[in-house]
């Protein structure tokens, strides 16, 4: 009995391989669908130039300064003053946790003159609490390759 099992199994096992072999791609009926080339009519020579541009752009970290700004114990502190700094300041804003307070950066500068420059027009947008702190900046290389 129990080599008739043992065939049953054997023979179940060779019977399920199955492949795409026997199938016949001449007999398929639907023809090959026409789709538009989306590329040519929605991006111009002057966009597709500006997206092979950003290929060729590299962030690079280096040694220099950030203007602290704030800092809390509160993740929703932190949050919620980021989120009032963004309609003042454009861009470069970072939130950072450093145990066990979340302070918030502005800025990458190469300097601490820049940095200090940058200061003082804070200072006068009404921004006073602000300090000069060593961080490791962003720098954009265009001319990577």
């Amino acid at each position: 009995m129990k080599l008739f099992y043992i065939i049953i199994i054997i023979a179940t096992c060779l019977n399920a391989q199955d492949s795409l072999f026997w199938f016949d791609m001449t007999t398929v009926r639907d023809p090959m669908p026409k789709t538009p080339k989306v590329m040519d009519q929605i991006f111009e020579k002057s966009q597709i130039k500006l997206i092979d541009s950003l290929k060729t752009v590299r962030v690079t970290t280096s040694d220099g300064f950030r203007l602290q700004l704030y800092e809390a114990s509160l993740v929703e502190h932190a949050t919620q003053k980021l989120k009032n700094l963004e309609k003042v300041l454009s861009d470069s804003l970072y939130m950072v946790f450093d145990a066990p307070l979340y302070k918030i950066r502005y800025g990458n500068f190469p300097t601490k003159a820049e940095a200090e420059k940058s200061r003082k027009l804070l200072a006068n947008k009404g921004l006073k609490n602000v300090w000069i702190v060593k961080s490791r900046i962003e720098q954009i290389d265009t001319e990577a390759k």
